[in-house]
């Protein structure tokens, strides 16, 4: 998962150029949000369940990146059980911008009516 914070788009909903943050699940772009209006775009419908696949990706990976890791650089080894402390802490992270992006996209944009 990654979030790009300074892509310059136009919003479809302000019609103002400005930056906006990307949600990307694995390669693909998930979602956008204007940070001038606040509008959401989610270009998946189901963004909690594309978020699961793209960990359950990343997690199959783990075994083979450990793996080679060890023979590239044996002395990392090291520092792998204070990578498994913080990984937790990353995981809620993550899970805090996809929930933030989900949110965003569910409220209206600041200024607009409900009708």
């Amino acid at each position: 998962m990654k979030v790009e914070k300074d892509a310059i788009l136009t919003c479809s909903e302000c019609g103002i150029e400005g930056p906006h943050e990307l949600l990307y699940l694995s390669t693909h772009l998930r979602a956008s949000r204007c940070v001038t209006c606040g509008a959401t775009r989610v270009y998946s419908g189901h963004i909690y369940a594309e978020y699961a696949r793209d960990l359950a990706e990343r997690t199959s990976r783990l075994p083979g990146r450990f793996a080679g890791d060890v023979f590239r650089r044996p002395t990392e080894i090291v520092w792998w059980p204070f990578k498994a402390l913080r990984k937790p802490f990353r995981l809620i992270g993550e899970v805090n911008q996809v929930t933030t992006f989900e949110r965003s996209r569910r409220a209206p944009a600041p200024g607009r009516r409900i009708s």
